[in-house]
């Protein structure tokens, strides 16, 4: 039994070593990321837009969408709170946080069960409710981004069958031209694919609730890319000055032990594989259209497209890398500084990395060959890390967020704009519920009370003071 164990150790060891035995030069911005120097004042970036993202489902909960994927699961466990933000009956509440804090974008989800409650079938008054919307918005200075899909499907709709597809795109098509004349120019199609197939068909957090089925990851992921190439050739058919992209959420697990000669090469492998699933498989696929996914015992599955699939942006969605550690007993997520409160998901605050991702991102090319905007559509840190209500850690994190975006855009790489999770308060966070609390904005789900946060005060001064 000792020399089985060795012997799995020392072949791990090599598997590390061919993985990570040389190093690609480093570049500025991952310079940075690693050996970060941080100013004590903060300021927002000059020209960056600032504004705020939220999700239909997180917003309303079940009671509004039961015929969704997370509403029938709601549903079925009981996760009816007393109050929920509620956008969908009360927008208006929405473009008041947005001014209050002098906001001057908004991001948010469309809900396709009320849109086409059945295949084919579209529901006008629905439309309308999302174009008067997008109109209140413009009123107000305030640029809608439109999401096509954000988790929630409806219950006819499976990313796991390939025949969903068409749907989809014509889901896409009606939509798009009314929202086109409220004055909507952005669209993601897809938020976080690689989220939706690691938690759905890896972890079996989401639905449909498969563990360990690496094949199904990448069939979902596979199908999702060629949904959005499609999505985008059909708008951009309809009106050329649509902005369209996706949004990926760049999950970069990181080993804990840096020396120790059994758990680091053990580490390296677990983060390595982690990696891989939840980014660098699909990111390769961004750059060349060629996917390639291969955990060993578990799945090879590669398809090629005809090239890199169209973006005309890119959202950039950062939480953080995490630093995974692993022991005898389990791993569990970490962090390097003494005295740090990572975040109630077991996440570090790690704002460097951001600095790293967006190196990335930077080399990703629109059709014609220029470099892809980046928007980040969602930032975020949740108050799980927080022991008292001043917000101290957040407004730190967000401090350097935007140090981050000043150095990025020293180096010539295209940020654009920045979206918080969320200025719309507490919301919903899928299988945790109220657990992770990102808001601005309180929210109590008890009362429906909504307060601003410090964090959100630091952010409405900055904001009048660039303006």
């Amino acid at each position: 039994m000792e020399k089985k164990s060795t012997s799995i150790i020392l072949t791990l060891s090599l598997v590390a070593s061919s993985l990570f035995g040389k190093e690609a030069q480093n570049e500025s911005l991952i310079e940075f990321a690693k050996r970060p120097v941080w100013e004590e004042t903060s300021r927002i970036p000059q020209g960056l837009k600032i504004g705020s993202a939220s999700c239909h489902f997180q917003e309303n909960g079940a009671l509004e969408h039961p015929n969704t994927n997370w509403g029938q699961d709601y549903l079925a466990k009981n996760i009816l709170p007393a109050y929920v933000p509620d956008i969908w009956n009360h927008p208006e509440k929405v473009i008041d946080k947005l001014k209050e804090l002098g906001m001057d974008s908004f991001r948010f989800s469309l809900a396709r069960d009320k849109i086409e409650p059945k295949p084919g079938e579209f529901d006008q008054s629905a439309i309308e409710h999302y174009v008067n919307f997008a109109v209140l918005l413009k009123k107000n200075n305030i640029e809608p981004m439109v999401t096509l899909s954000h988790f929630a499907e409806p219950t006819y709709f499976s990313w796991e069958n390939p025949g969903d597809i068409e749907g989809f795109v014509k889901f896409a098509e009606t939509i798009a031209m009314p929202l086109y004349d409220a004055g909507v120019r952005k669209i993601v199609t897809i938020n976080e694919p690689t989220v939706f197939a690691f938690q759905g068909f890896v972890r079996g957090e989401f639905p449909p609730y498969h563990i360990r089925d690496f094949e199904g990851a990448a069939h979902v992921l596979e199908n999702m890319i060629r949904a959005h190439t499609k999505v985008y050739i059909a708008l951009k058919t309809l009106h050329s000055d649509f902005e369209i992209g996706l949004a990926q959420d760049p999950m970069r697990f990181r080993n804990y032990h840096k020396y120790n000669p059994v758990l680091t090469a053990i580490e390296k492998v677990v983060c390595y594989y982690l990696t891989m699933v939840n980014h660098t498989a699909f990111f390769e696929l961004l750059q060349t259209g060629k996917f390639s996914l291969n955990v060993p015992f578990h799945v090879n599955y590669t398809f090629e497209l005809e090239g890199p699939p169209p973006l005309d942006f890119i959202g950039l969605q950062y939480y953080s890398d995490p630093l995974v550690s692993l022991s005898l007993t389990g791993g569990e997520s970490v962090t390097r500084v003494e005295g740090e409160n990572i975040t109630s998901r077991g996440y570090r605050a790690y704002p460097q990395g951001l600095a790293s991702a967006l190196e990335e991102f930077s080399h990703l090319k629109t059709p014609d060959g220029s470099p892809v905007p980046i928007d980040l559509t969602e930032i975020g840190i949740d108050t799980g890390l927080n022991h008292d209500e001043r917000d101290l850690e957040r407004i730190q994190y967000f401090g350097r967020i935007f140090q981050v975006i000043e150095k990025a855009r020293s180096c010539g790489i295209p940020v654009r704009s920045i979206y918080f999770w969320s200025a719309t308060g507490d919301s919903l966070e899928w299988e945790v519920v109220f657990k992770s609390r990102f808001g601005l904005y309180s929210f109590d789900e008890n009362t429906g009370e909504s307060k601003l946060r410090p964090a959100g005060s630091w952010l409405q001064q900055l904001l009048k003071e660039r303006n």
